[in-house]
Formats: C-alpha cells, sequence, structure tokens
C-alpha cells in the first residue's frame, strides 16, 4: 500500500462510466479523479463525482477530486471552408464575416485583432500550420505561414504572446466553478494561465463559493513559463500541460520547460502534475511502449508530485491497464538513487524547520514512517517537499483534507480526530497508522505534534515512538 510515493490522476469519461470500472481503476492506483470541464454536461459531471466518492469509500481510500476548467479557447468559425496552407503564404484573419473568402477566415472571436501583438504567432490544431502575425488593422489580422498545414471549421488556435483581452475565467468557467463548489472539489485547475493574477482571481471566486479547493495553475502558455516564479508564489500547484505548451512554443521546447516548471515548484514546496500523452499509445494498446516508460520515469525522478492520464482513460480501451501501467512505472522509477525534485534547505517559518528536522531524524534512525497529525496539511506538504524515502502518514481530522492531501507526493492519509492532548494524539497516532498501514507491532516510526492540538501551524514536537 505504501510502495509509491509518485501519485496518478486518470480523467474520467465513457470508458471509466461502465459499472466497476472506477473500483479497478482506484484498486490499480488511482489517487485523484480529474474531471474535464470540456466534455460532458453538467450531470454527467456530478454524477461522476459522487460515483468516485462512492468507489473511494468502499475502498477505504482518501481519493482526490480534481476540476480542470476549460479556460477561454479561441477557434475557427465553423463556415470556415476546409483547405491546405503553404510555407510563405499570405491568411488574413477576419472578426467579421464580411468578405470572407479563400484568402480570409473567420475567428470566433469579434476582438482578435486586438488581441496579437508584433511578437504574436498565431499557431492553428495541433501546431501546424504556424503563421507570423504582419500586420493587423480593424476587423482583420494579416498573417505568413511558416510551415504548411490545414484549415478547417472549429480548429483550435493559439496565440503567442497575446495581449490579455481573453478573459482569464470565461463565462463558461465561473458556472463549472459553482458546479466545482457544490460537488466539493478537492483541486480545481485553470486552463491557459498567463501570470499570477489569473490564479488569485480564481482563488477569489472559489471563496466566493465558499470553497476551499486548491488551485493548480496550467502551464500552458508562452506567458506562463515566463512568469512563473510569480504564478508558484500564488497557487497551491502547477501543472506541466505540454500539449498546448508544445502547441504555442514548439515540442522541442517542451522538455527543458518540463524539467525546470518541475524543478521550481518543488523548491518552493509546491504540488506539480506533468499531463499530457505520458501513456498515449495506450488510448488502443494494452502496453506502452519503451520511449512512453522512459518519459514517465524522467518526470519522476525530476521529483513530479503526480503524473496524469487524460484519453488514455477518459475514451481509451485499456483504462484500467494504464493506470496498473502508470503505477508499475513510477514505482520502478522511484528505485532511483536521487530524486532531484528534493527541496533543499527550505525552511520559512519555526513549523517548516520542525518538519525538515522530523525528516532528518526519520533517515537517521531509518524509521518506518513519518506519522503527522495535521488540521489543514500544512505539515505533511512541508515534509513532502523533501522527498523522503519513507511513507508520510497524514492524520488530518477531516475527510476533505484527507481527500486533498491524497495527491501530494508519498502522503498517505488517513481521518483522525486531531484534538485533545499530546499524549492522546499520540496513541491514537499510532493505532491509526498500526491499523491503516498495516505497521507492526514494535516498528520504529517518527511522530510530529504541536502542545495546542489542531492549531494550524503549531507543530513544535518530535517523538520517536514504536507501534504498540
Amino acid at each position: 500500500m505504501l510502495d509509491r510515493r509518485t501519485k496518478i490522476i486518470a480523467t474520467l469519461g465513457p470508458a471509466t462510466d461502465p459499472p466497476g470500472v472506477l473500483d479497478a481503476l482506484i484498486a490499480a492506483g488511482m489517487d485523484c479523479a480529474r474531471l474535464n470541464c470540456s466534455h460532458g454536461t453538467h450531470e454527467e459531471l456530478r454524477r461522476r463525482v459522487e460515483e468516485v466518492r462512492s468507489a473511494a469509500g468502499r475502498a477505504g481510500r482518501s481519493v482526490a477530486v480534481l476540476v480542470d476548467l476549460q479556460g477561454p479557447k479561441l477557434r475557427l468559425s465553423a463556415t470556415t471552408v476546409p483547405r491546405a496552407v503553404r510555407a510563405g503564404e499570405i491568411v488574413t484573419f477576419a472578426s467579421t464575416d464580411n468578405a470572407v473568402g479563400d484568402s480570409r477566415v473567420l475567428v470566433d472571436f469579434p476582438d482578435f485583432p486586438r488581441l496579437v501583438t508584433e511578437r504574436s504567432e498565431i499557431v492553428i490544431g495541433d501546431g501546424v500550420p504556424r503563421l507570423m502575425v504582419e500586420s493587423s488593422g480593424p476587423g482583420e489580422v494579416v498573417a505568413r505561414a511558416l510551415s504548411s498545414g490545414e484549415l478547417a471549421p472549429r480548429k483550435g488556435i493559439n496565440v503567442t504572446y497575446a495581449r490579455p483581452e481573453l478573459p482569464a475565467i470565461t463565462e463558461k468557467d465561473q458556472r463549472d466553478l459553482a458546479l466545482a463548489a457544490d460537488v466539493g472539489a478537492d483541486h480545481v485547475a485553470l486552463s491557459f494561465v498567463r501570470s499570477g493574477s489569473d490564479i488569485e482571481q480564481l482563488r477569489a471566486r472559489l471563496d466566493e463559493h465558499g470553497s476551499p479547493g486548491r488551485t493548480i495553475a496550467k502551464i500552458e502558455k508562452i506567458e506562463a513559463y515566463e512568469h512563473l516564479d510569480e504564478i508558484i508564489a500564488v497557487a497551491d500547484g502547477v501543472m506541466v500541460a505540454r500539449g498546448d505548451y508544445g502547441v504555442e512554443a514548439g515540442v522541442a521546447r517542451v522538455p527543458l520547460m518540463q524539467k525546470d516548471t518541475i524543478y521550481r515548484a518543488t523548491q518552493a514546496g509546491k504540488l506539480v502534475i506533468t499531463a499530457t500523452q505520458m501513456l498515449e499509445s495506450m488510448i488502443h494498446a494494452p502496453e506502452p511502449t519503451r520511449a512512453e516508460a522512459t518519459d514517465v520515469a524522467n518526470a519522476v525522478i525530476d521529483g513530479t508530485s503526480a503524473v496524469m492520464l487524460s484519453a488514455e482513460t477518459s475514451v481509451g480501451e485499456y483504462p484500467i491497464e494504464a493506470v496498473r501501467a502508470m503505477s508499475q512505472l513510477a514505482e520502478a522509477a522511484e528505485e532511483a538513487r536521487d530524486i532531484h525534485g528534493r527541496a533543499r534547505e527550505i525552511r520559512d517559518t519555526p513549523a517548516a524547520a520542525v518538519m525538515h528536522a522530523a525528516v532528518e531524524l526519520a533517515d537517521e534512525l531509518n524509521a518506518a514512517a513519518l506519522l503527522v497529525p495535521t488540521s489543514r496539511g500544512g505539515s505533511p506538504r512541508a515534509c513532502a517537499k523533501y522527498r523522503p524515502p519513507r511513507p508520510i502518514i497524514a492524520l488530518p481530522d477531516s475527510q476533505m483534507v484527507a481527500n486533498q492531501l491524497a495527491l501530494e507526493w508519498g502522503v498517505y492519509p488517513q481521518t483522525m480526530n486531531v484534538t485533545g492532548t499530546v499524549d492522546d494524539l499520540v496513541d491514537r497516532a499510532l493505532l491509526t497508522a498500526r491499523e491503516f498501514a498495516g505497521l507492526a507491532t514494535g516498528t520504529r516510526v517518527v511522530i510530529t505534534a504541536g502542545q495546542r492540538t489542531g492549531t494550524t501551524g503549531a507543530t513544535n514536537l518530535i517523538m520517536v515512538r514504536e507501534i504498540p
């Protein structure tokens, strides 16, 4: 149960709807269920959350729910006439349907000319054609194709170095946020983040709905990567969304962006998810390719908190096998001598310093586990950023915090009442760990606590105990 530290996110969809599939996904290693708001009705999303909660209850596991907002998405008009574009060709993107023809295509965004800048490139679909903006004026943008490709109805458009004309949170996102709050989402991811202020808007909207959901910033735009430190500072976590970033910056730029984002997030003690096409071949095949196995292993060795499956589980033919393969790959990669994402000497508060000392003490004593009673999850997260080789058994007093902690690297949450005296707390922690993790009598563990039990930021004690 405690063998794998890297967490697994599986996207839900039609392939996970049949009876028994969610139970099998959890048994195979799913730690978090992702609801993609780009697909499915509110009724379907609500039903899937309820089914995840029920399956987690049957398994006796804490499973996180991540609601992934669609964000502002530009598309070519549905009236676009399909045609090929050759490198060097001039294409005019129009924001009104006047005189649209072979050389002019309509964009479903009336302020499109105000969106582009002199530095902008316009990227269609999955990366081709790519066009450089040459000029813009009232109602139109003139661009020259840098690569060949096809224009087709409803194809997506990415604009690099765009002006902030698109809203960070669209009207659809606002409706989906209300749903996320209503179903008790543990994490909410915002698409196409450009700066820290976008995440601050998300936090404010969640607060308005009374949601304690934790914020995830998807790093998929060039601007987001250029503002990465300010985004990490205000977000609870980040997602390396390799798909749209690869479209914007080019696939050659993805690997170093991924490694750098993982490094900077882990050094700041923030959750980091690596996503997109990790086991893409398993949409139609029962085993991953060698290249995919290496991709997953590299992310794990770099210290990513979690790896995510998208179409592999939502619409793929082998969703259970994909989760099982991801779990096996991550566990094998964790045998590496050093997990590079381990935070280095980050002790920003007295409580954080205590957690760092607890991690080092557990290492020196070769303790079987760290036992961390917690009220809001801060102490287990402070331990997780050091990527300790032993499990962190978090003991929160609420299921909501337990579900949120299920996505943190190396953290295994189990609810426990943390009120009362310190002696009572320690006794309950030892018994809970014995029952939850199957720790044998006499096993040495390190426990952290605070003299004011149940109080946020009050951790100031470290104890060495044996399981009774």
